[in-house]
């Protein structure tokens, strides 16, 4: 059995005998936010900071797609055969995305692998299309763990406004390429 001890916390000029006083109420540099973060798996909601990194190439965040533009977001396995079969298809289609950016972002474990997916799939000189390694909990904060790959959609404002899971064609994004 373990036992709990609760003590009151004394401020300056207190002792024992003093009425506690709430310090995280009447002390703000203690103050505990009670904001709830933003589901950001809801349609509609913001899109969260992102940072995403090739290693020894490039590093992009959120500011870097400031686009005006749809962004796609698709979080994926350099590994998976359909997230290589979607890729393929955005490549063959890469002119419908005349001002959409295109961020394909893995785990951070998956670095080893960058190289073998951007051979395979033929992107490496494909500038809509930006690949690399979430180094800001992206993924944690917005993947569905429903199937890969997972494509976000986000408008202009940075809102998501779509999500596929699973998807192999490119057939379903076409509505909402610019």
């Amino acid at each position: 059995m373990t036992a709990v001890f609760l003590f009151p916390i004394l401020t300056a000029g207190q002792t024992r005998h003093s009425p506690i006083k709430n310090a995280l109420v009447e002390d703000p540099q203690r103050a505990v936010s009670t904001d709830t973060p933003p589901d950001y798996k809801a349609l509609n909601s913001p899109m969260p900071p992102m940072r995403v990194v090739y290693p020894k190439k490039a590093v992009y965040t959120d500011r870097s797609f400031n686009n005006k533009a749809n962004l796609f977001v698709v979080m994926f396995n350099p590994t998976c055969e359909h997230c290589e079969e979607l890729t393929a298809h955005v490549r063959k289609d890469i002119k419908r995305f005349d001002k959409s950016q295109i961020v394909l972002m893995a785990a951070p474990g998956m670095g080893a692998y960058l190289e073998y997916f951007e051979n395979n799939t033929k992107i490496g000189n494909t500038p809509q299309i930006h690949v690399g390694l979430d180094s800001s909990e992206f993924i944690n904060k917005t993947f569905n763990y429903s199937g890969l790959p997972q494509v976000n959609i986000y408008n202009a404002d940075r809102k998501l406004i779509r999500v596929f899971n699973g998807i192999e064609t490119i057939d379903s994004l076409k509505p909402f390429i610019q």
